[in-house]
């Protein structure tokens, strides 16, 4: 399998587009990080109501990242980004409009956690993509290039963005915004990735094969002592990154004083330096190693 190996500064050049719809729906996915646990407070429910959206949020991402590598090779990557694209805006609706607009608290748990087992389905399969079209020498700053893209959608343009349209058409116009964000970074996906190297070998298996696969996702932690290693650093790691998005809202709002925009403001500055230190870190992993950069950088820095 021949592989396109232009490039710019480690950026394969060959999924572009890829790399723009990952950050143009990110934002939309992005939009409430920072501002919905004070929203939902705001509706009545209590913090620890408010936190537990989020923790069966994260639980739901969770479980669908594990799979979605596994989906993404046997269904293609496009296809597992398709079916997460379709999911996220259907349950995004749905939980707009029965969850918060009606303040239903079951509601809001059901359907903001079906939209977080939706987002890493588009999100880490596009990965797959990424590991069979770039060449192995360059895959180390072609994956700082994703995360960069997402740091963008995520982080800056997710959050600059809402500090800009909250104060004219509210939190829940702004959550609506975010649709068309997702819609738009879908579309350019569907567009842009229908061409490219996509893996063969799971595709001729049997249901009962496929089945098979997605079980030995499920068990690897067990089978394989480094993943779990691996995983349990990644988890503690960003333990304290998504726990401030739920808390800090609160103080920042209600103790401190701070508007919502100007929360949202400091949020984006923070997530805009990660863009630089992604690239960075990526290329660095080619020079290095990976295991350097995380354990001594990462880690102990």
């Amino acid at each position: 399998m021949s592989i396109n190996n232009k490039q710019w500064l480690g950026l394969p050049l060959n999924l572009l587009w890829g790399y723009i719809a990952i950050a143009v729906f990110m934002t939309g996915d992005g939009f409430e990080l920072a501002f919905l646990s004070h929203y939902i407070k705001e509706l009545g429910f209590s913090p620890a109501q408010a936190s537990f959206a989020f923790t069966l949020y994260g639980l739901a991402a969770a479980l669908s990242a594990w799979i979605s590598g596994v989906v993404a090779e046997i269904i293609t990557p496009l296809k597992t980004m398709m079916i997460g694209f379709v999911l996220w805006c259907v349950f995004h609706v749905l939980f707009l409009v029965f969850g918060l607009g009606h303040a239903n608290y079951a509601l809001i748990l059901v359907f903001y956690g079906i939209r977080g087992f939706a987002y890493p389905l588009f999100l880490y399969s596009f990965i797959v993509a990424i590991i069979h079209n770039v060449k192995s020498d360059n895959a180390s700053s072609a994956i700082g290039w994703f995360w960069a893209v997402y740091s963008i959608g995520i982080g800056v343009f997710g959050s600059y963005i809402p500090s800009f349209t909250i104060p004219h058409i509210g939190e829940l116009g702004t959550l609506w915004l975010a649709l068309a964000f997702c819609v738009t970074g879908g579309i350019i996906a569907l567009a842009s990735l229908r061409h490219i190297k996509t893996p063969h070998h799971m595709q001729n298996l049997t249901t009962r094969e496929k089945f098979a696969e997605l079980g030995r996702a499920a068990t690897l932690l067990y089978t394989n002592r480094n993943i779990l290693l691996s995983s349990m650093v990644r988890i503690i790691n960003t333990l304290s990154l998504f726990g401030f998005a739920v808390i800090m809202p609160m103080m920042f709002v209600d103790e401190l004083g701070f508007t919502t925009s100007e929360w949202l403001q400091v949020w984006a500055v923070f997530f805009f330096t990660t863009i630089f230190s992604n690239v960075l870190w990526g290329i660095l992993g080619e020079k290095l190693g990976w295991m350097k950069v995380v354990r001594w950088f990462g880690c102990i820095g």
